[in-house]
């Protein structure tokens, strides 16, 4: 997991401090987000994706991009329970009735693309023909681990620009929530 503290913003605590609660959160959680679709962009661009040609994709089983698409820009229910604003990237799943791996909009396959894994021999990974077989694809040169691609790390290293980002949108929805709303004709 990684996390980013912005430092130094005691003024901008005092302005929102000034804010009314609602508008408060919401200013923050528009800069927050404007500064977490910039690192959505980026694990996006990282993101590999099948090909219309892949086993899994003409067999119906995936579909190319579900894993890009699924990276999303979400509200964070632990800040929010601490009384902070907090939002985070991640791969969001399917739904709760449409999960497995029978669908081909769930990217439950996300983490063995993004960590790697060891390739199995076939369903029975522990017997003796399995043993065999491993065996085989070891003297044949096979790789004994697939490594991953570190898509939302990728995206993790423009937090620093997302930073640079958020401030002055920050600054930017308090000074239009101060302005004070011209009377009506």
């Amino acid at each position: 997991m990684i996390n980013a503290t912005v430092t130094g913003i005691d003024d901008l605590r005092r302005d929102l401090a000034a804010l009314a609660p609602k508008l408060r959160v919401r200013a923050l959680r528009n800069a927050l987000a404007a500064g977490a679709r910039l690192v959505r962009d980026e694990s996006r661009r990282a993101t590999p994706t099948l090909s219309a040609g892949d086993p899994a994709v003409l067999a119906g089983r995936r579909k190319p991009g579900t894993v890009r698409k699924a990276i999303v820009v979400r509200t964070s229910k632990v800040a929010r329970r601490q009384g902070d604003v907090g939002v985070f990237v991640n791969v969001r799943p399917a739904k709760a009735g449409n999960r497995g791996a029978k669908n081909p909009n769930d990217p439950f396959y996300w983490r063995w693309l993004a960590y790697g894994w060891n390739p199995a021999a076939g369903p029975d990974r522990f017997g003796r023909a399995a043993r065999r077989e491993r065996r085989r694809l070891n003297q044949a040169g096979a790789p004994k681990r697939v490594p991953g691609v570190k898509f939302l790390e990728a995206g993790a290293a423009k937090l620093g620009a997302a930073r640079d980002l958020i401030m002055p949108r920050l600054l930017q929805a308090i000074e239009k929530l101060n302005r004070p709303k011209a009377p009506a004709p």
